[in-house]
């Protein structure tokens, strides 16, 4: 650490910014999110096999398909931005148990890139090289709630 000072989370002038329509800056986007979705909140994510991811950020997209199915899984995908200007993805996956009593299996997984193309093809990857439905839609959601990824929620041809 240099000067001995540190960086504050939030900008001090954050309110009072003057955003460019880009949102090119991290401070400016941190500006956006805040106003937005209020003060950053604290999340710890579970990684399948390896360890938690926790960040500083706001939620940005969830897609909870909010009943369970006895006869088929089902698969929630949120997306979060972090203070750090990270893009953070989570897919929990629920599956039926069959066995009389048993409780249904989770299974989830989450990563951080620096990138929002890297969250995208992580997504596809996930899909078997496809965007899953629930995917797909938290990656819209994303897209139109973040205005400097606007033009990321389709291929312009």
């Amino acid at each position: 650490m240099r000067g001995g000072k540190t960086r504050p989370l939030i900008p001090p002038n954050h309110k009072d910014m003057i955003m460019s329509v880009k949102f090119e800056t991290s401070d400016e986007r941190i500006a956006y999110c805040t106003k937005e979705f209020g003060p950053p909140k604290t999340f710890r994510l579970s990684r399948f096999g390896d360890l938690d991811i926790v960040f500083e950020g706001w939620e940005v997209s969830v897609v909870d398909e909010e009943q369970l199915r006895k006869d088929r899984a089902t698969v929630d995908v949120s997306t979060f931005f972090s203070t750090k200007g990270s893009y953070i993805a989570q897919i929990t996956r629920h599956m039926p148990n069959h066995t009389e009593g048993k409780p249904h299996v989770v299974k989830s997984k989450s990563d951080a890139f620096s990138t929002p193309r890297q969250l995208l093809e992580w997504l596809k990857t996930d899909g078997r090289g496809w965007l899953g439905e629930n995917s797909k839609v938290a990656w819209e959601e994303m897209c139109s709630r973040l205005p400097w990824l606007s033009d990321s929620n389709a291929v312009r041809v």
